[in-house]
């Protein structure tokens, strides 16, 4: 069974995401980040076959590190052990409006994200975590 937790970088899935992303030179990343969240959009369907919650959250998490406001989310990319950083090389504010779009289908309210939670404690975590994310893209995508 493969670890998941409430943060945006704390299951296998994301990880995984995270080390594919790696492997592709920053200034490749955000293009990589736009074409996942247009396939979201696109293929909504494919969900649980060509791509996960966990992942897509990961992914959207990427692009709040690089905005205003989501310098949480840039120290937890810097301090994973598991991938090497996948800091975005700039901000990307023209990422914020399809990556929000790509958190709603998996992670709004009673969305993927949100099932499976036991403990009422990690469901409120795993809330948090979505809220933190809509903020900074709200808030950082307009500056």
């Amino acid at each position: 069974m493969g670890t998941f937790g409430t943060g945006a970088f704390a299951s296998d899935g994301a990880v995984d995401f995270l080390e594919e992303l790696a492997e592709r030179a920053p200034e490749r990343r955000a293009a990589a980040l736009e074409h996942m969240f247009k396939f979201v959009k696109d293929k909504p369907e494919l969900l649980w076959r060509d791509f996960f919650p966990d992942q897509v959250v990961a992914a959207v998490a990427v692009v709040a590190a690089s905005l205003s406001g989501g310098e949480g989310f840039s120290e937890e990319l810097a301090d994973e052990e598991l991938a090497s950083d996948v800091r975005l090389p700039r901000p990307a504010p023209e990422l914020a409006p399809a990556a929000l779009d790509a958190l709603l289908f998996v992670a709004g309210p009673g969305r993927p994200w949100h099932q499976g939670w036991t403990d009422p404690g990690d469901a409120a975590e795993a809330v948090d975590t979505i809220n933190a994310l809509s903020q900074v893209l709200t808030e950082g995508g307009l500056a």
